[in-house]
């Protein structure tokens, strides 16, 4: 390209070969022109290397990158490493985008200066059923729109309202602020989106709500988002938990902001582990005692420890 990308699109791309096509596509039919596409493939073992291939040859927008397998986390990161836009965006690899969200969203970070602007999705899926469709929501109801704030006022008002969603393909990001505060992706966690996008806020000085739902979730069977609940999972609650209480601790004015966050994500990850074994729920149980008793009521405990008993009566 001649020109500098605005924006820096970043797909990692694990064994997605069935979706990915539609996903690019919505991409390339953006109405905003100026972009890099940045696709990385987190070493597929299926078709999917073949069609990232085609898409390259196809448009000069598309680079194309290999490696081998290293996760969500360590693929987000490589493509930030290689980013030239002014602005970055993480789309997944199974997922949408509505073609008018590039253009609304670079329009009203250039006119105000944003640090980012978030905005909202809805969800889809040819092969969920109606019932496990109506149990995701990412639209917000009563946050302010086109209202520019720090970052931690923003956040605030979500959690008090509970409408925050934390992943991190409902915003778009001027990559000044990662670079500025070196934010990345925590490498081997799941759920990592819950670390990124909460720092991402508590560190950015001029932030905006787009009432649109601009992002297309895919809720697909075999997707890490409905995957069977495991012990790692929540494990990963808690290190999340960790490295924000240590955030907290260096910058003490978020303190309420996270302490309001953590109790809204541990209390809803140890309600959760209700389904796991007996043995895994004794660890957690140990966990919150240890370490996360403030945070965890004691109802969340015993839907952990007695639902499945009580289910079965």
């Amino acid at each position: 390209m001649k020109n500098q990308p605005l924006i820096s699109i970043i797909m990692p791309v694990y064994n997605t070969e069935k979706y990915v096509d539609e996903a690019i596509h919505s991409i390339m039919q953006q109405d905003f022109h100026n972009f890099e596409l940045l696709l990385i493939n987190d070493g597929s073992s299926d078709g999917s290397g073949v069609i990232l291939e085609q898409w390259a040859v196809q448009d000069e927008r598309v680079h194309l990158f290999f490696q081998e397998n290293q996760g969500l986390s360590a693929t987000r990161n490589k493509g930030l490493s290689y980013a030239k836009g002014k602005y970055v965006y993480f789309m997944d690899s199974d997922d949408k985008l509505r073609p008018d969200t590039l253009s609304s969203c670079i329009d009203y970070c250039e006119s105000s200066n944003l640090d980012f602007v978030y905005f909202d999705a809805t969800v889809f899926g040819e092969e969920a059923d109606a019932k496990l469709l109506a149990g995701f929501n990412y639209a917000r109801t009563y946050t302010i729109p086109y209202d520019v704030s720090t970052g931690p006022v923003a956040v605030a008002g979500q959690l008090e309202r509970r409408e925050f969603f934390s992943s991190a393909c409902m915003v778009l990001i001027k990559k000044e602020l990662l670079d500025q505060h070196g934010l990345k992706f925590e490498v081997g966690l799941l759920h990592e989106d819950e670390l990124f996008t909460m720092l991402l806020y508590l560190q950015a000085a001029r932030v905006a709500y787009l009432p649109e739902k601009y992002f297309l979730r895919r809720v697909r069977p075999d997707s890490i988002m409905t995957s069977s609940l495991r012990l790692f999972n929540i494990q990963c609650y808690f290190k999340i938990a960790e490295y924000l209480s240590d955030f907290a601790h260096r910058q003490h004015q978020h303190k309420n902001t996270v302490d309001h966050y953590l109790k809204n994500m541990l209390n809803a990850a140890v309600w959760k582990a209700h389904v796991l074994p007996f043995a895994d729920r004794c660890k957690i149980l140990y966990t919150v005692l240890k370490n996360w008793r403030s945070y965890v009521q004691i109802r969340s405990l015993q839907v952990l420890m007695f639902k499945n008993y009580f289910s079965e009566k």
